[in-house]
């Protein structure tokens, strides 16, 4: 039964490669559309573990009663020029301090700031609200209090200024992006640097290195299997045509990504390289079988015969594989069952395109007539 199902498709794909590749340039150009929706999205270690987990679980309530909290440093560093010079040694200078406390005047009033807090509002607290003239005044107000080792190192070298923000789904691009001005803006004193840092600052880097990573190792991936596919069909033709499974898999399978409303993170960012590795072995299946077909018959019939032959492997291998990649979901690491869906698109994806868009171009490629083709466009 299911056989016959096969022989059918497998007769309609050998006699009607144009109509196929018609469907497959419809398919493509939607998945284009939706996998340009898909976002990257940070990674917290709660997003680790299952909401069952009772810390889990008991962080999640905390978050709905009191609101979630995150944290991000402007740090400030002694970075002077030139040794013996009077530049800043010593954060606990009042010049430094006043600088501090402009900058957290003006992040006090950026979105989704809740708090602000440095070494010149824990001196000003204890000194009637004012900031001392001198550092001689200051290190009289913390030399026995320990009140600013939480703001600055004990060399003095380094110093903090910690800003809470209320909301975990902040916009934190336009934070670091108007952060980011406020220091740009602001005149600090000769001898000092300032950064941004913390966890989230870590986050966020993370998220926007994603898509250049992807980017990068999917582009290795795609010349390293170039390669080896070149090196064994000695084929640009038979070489190239096989590549078409994985570059047509991988794009329906983000865009599917992207129809789900799935995200990418730090974790699945590598999904599309195994993608390839694995999708790549149905194409060159379908590649192998029509050339030794060919050997004994026309271009349609070959393919017909390959079809037949080579599609229940591959609805084998596929099973096998979703079964694989489904299983890594019934663990309590949340990210690997979100890597082994998305693996499961793409290894299912790579296998519809082996059967739809690699016959179909094969048997353009070897029916096609360059010189008809010279002749039709002269004669225009």
């Amino acid at each position: 039964m299911i056989q016959d199902y096969i022989d059918r498709y497998a007769h309609f794909v050998a006699h009607h490669p144009y109509l196929i590749l018609l469907f497959v340039i419809l398919l493509s150009s939607f998945a284009f559309v939706m996998m340009s929706t898909v976002t990257t999205e940070k990674t917290d270690l709660k997003d680790y573990l299952p909401e069952d987990i009772e810390a889990i679980a008991t962080l999640f309530d905390i978050e709905d009663k009191f609101g979630s909290v995150d944290s991000i440093y402007i740090v400030i560093e002694v970075d002077p020029a030139y040794s013996g010079s009077d530049e800043i040694r010593d954060l606990r200078d009042p010049q430094v301090l006043r600088y501090v406390e402009q900058i957290s005047q003006l992040v006090r009033h950026t979105e989704d700031v809740i708090e602000v807090s440095s070494a010149s509002t824990t001196i000003k607290s204890i000194n009637d609200g004012r900031l001392p003239q001198s550092l001689r005044k200051v290190r009289e107000l913390t030399s026995k209090n320990g009140l600013l080792d939480g703001y600055i190192s004990d060399d003095y070298t380094m110093s903090l200024v910690k800003i809470r923000l209320i909301d975990t789904d902040a916009d934190l691009e336009n934070i670091e992006v108007e952060l980011g001005k406020i220091i740009q803006s602001t005149p600090h004193p000769a001898g000092i640097k300032v950064s941004l840092g913390g966890q989230t600052m870590e986050e966020q880097a993370m998220e926007k290195s994603i898509k250049p990573d992807m980017k990068r190792t999917s582009t290795y991936s795609l010349i390293g299997i170039l390669i080896v596919v070149l090196v064994l069909f000695r084929s640009p033709k038979y070489g190239f045509i096989p590549l078409t499974t994985i570059l047509f898999g991988t794009l329906w399978a983000m865009g599917y990504v992207g129809l789900t409303g799935m995200g990418l993170s730090s974790n699945t960012s590598g999904v599309i390289s195994m993608i390839m590795g694995i999708g790549i072995d149905f194409g060159i299946q379908v590649t192998t079988r029509y050339r030794f077909e060919r050997a004994h018959q026309l271009p349609p019939d070959a393919m017909e015969l390959t079809l037949r032959k080579v599609i229940v492997p591959m609805l084998t291998t596929t099973l096998a594989a979703l079964i694989g990649f489904q299983a890594m979901s019934m663990g309590q690491l949340t990210f690997m069952g979100d890597m082994g869906t998305m693996m499961s698109y793409g290894v299912a994806a790579c296998m519809v395109a082996a059967s739809t868009a690699v016959p179909s171009l094969i048997l353009i490629a070897d029916t096609l007539s360059i010189s008809k083709i010279f002749t039709m466009f002269t004669k225009n």
